[in-house]
């Protein structure tokens, strides 16, 4: 089988993706039985992933989000910033039928509580790091449509159903690299190009996340991939999905280049991985009450905080 070279290499650490940017060679199983085979074409097989994913109802959530910003220097009154990466981890639950979910990150200088929505993000500081100069306070909303990048950056995570509407945008030059394994579960793996202006006007997948998705919730989606579209680099950007026997997504990576906030104009080297598993867990999410508020706090892995 092809043990191809690919651009986001990823190893295991405590059972989630960690995305590098680098090349590596995936491992491969010689084992026919645990062999995955589709029976479609790359592109039919990857966009075809959202529909059998959400027939499974809900499922267990682990994502990584690691960005490379670069040195950025002093301009003004506005002063130097060394380079650094940064890594938000999430853990959480998904019901594709209703597309809602929580997701709890663990970022550098604490960890928030988020509530995932079709057309909102809810988030809760939930405990700030020790000396940290942010007062604990309630929950703050972020309308997804309204958000610059669609919050696929900004919101510390690629919740799974903004992932099925990525991959709406693949491009014929997606392959099939080989066999692999995705928390000891066999996958097909595969790797291309994801184009999000595409995927942001594409028709919806009947069934596409689950049978609940309501036109609203679609184009809630569809809007936030525009958004995306116009604040990164480049609309077209790599990705690599691990689906298993079944077409579902067990795995879903993407690198994309953000344009940080400031005169300067750094770019960000962005990649964002969301793993599936645990398939038929009880979801049970509540939407926070939120007051309104004239201008919503930024997310604490925003880059618009980062940046200050």
């Amino acid at each position: 089988m092809n043990r191809r070279r690919i651009a986001i290499g990823i190893s295991s650490v405590s059972g989630l993706a960690v995305v590098a940017v680098g090349a590596t060679n995936m491992f491969s199983s010689g084992d026919a039985a645990n062999t995955v085979n589709l029976h479609a074409a790359p592109v039919a097989a990857v966009t075809a992933a959202g529909v059998a994913t959400g027939r499974s109802g809900t499922a267990q959530v682990d994502t990584l989000v690691t960005a490379t910003i670069p040195a950025v220097p002093a301009y003004g009154a506005t002063p130097a910033a060394a380079a650094r990466t940064t890594t938000t981890h999430g853990t959480g639950l998904f019901d594709f039928g209703r597309q809602i979910g929580r997701i709890d990150l663990t970022l550098a200088n604490g960890s928030v509580q988020e509530v995932l929505t079709p057309t909102s993000l809810y988030w809760l500081l939930a405990a700030p790091a020790p000396n940290a100069a942010r007062p604990a306070k309630g929950w703050s909303r972020v309308d997804v449509a309204a958000s610059p990048d669609g919050t696929l950056y900004s919101g510390g995570a690629t919740d799974p159903a903004m992932a099925f509407a990525m991959l709406a945008g693949a491009q014929h030059d997606v392959k099939y690299v080989g066999q692999d394994q995705v928390r000891g579960e066999p996958v097909a793996h595969y790797h291309g190009t994801l184009d999000l202006q595409q995927a942001a006007t594409a028709p919806v997948a009947a069934g596409a996340g689950g049978s609940g998705v309501t036109a609203a919730d679609a184009a809630a989606d569809k809007k936030a991939l525009a958004n995306a579209a116009r604040a990164f680099a480049t609309p077209k950007i790599p990705f690599d999905a691990y689906l298993d026997a079944q077409g579902r997504l067990r795995r879903f990576v993407a690198a994309f280049s953000v344009t940080m906030p400031g005169p300067a104009k750094a770019v960000a080297q962005v990649t964002s991985a969301t793993e599936l598993f645990g398939f038929g867990t009880p979801v049970t999410v509540v939407t926070p009450s939120v007051a309104p508020a004239t201008t919503p706090a930024a997310h604490p892995s925003s880059p618009k905080r980062a940046h200050k």
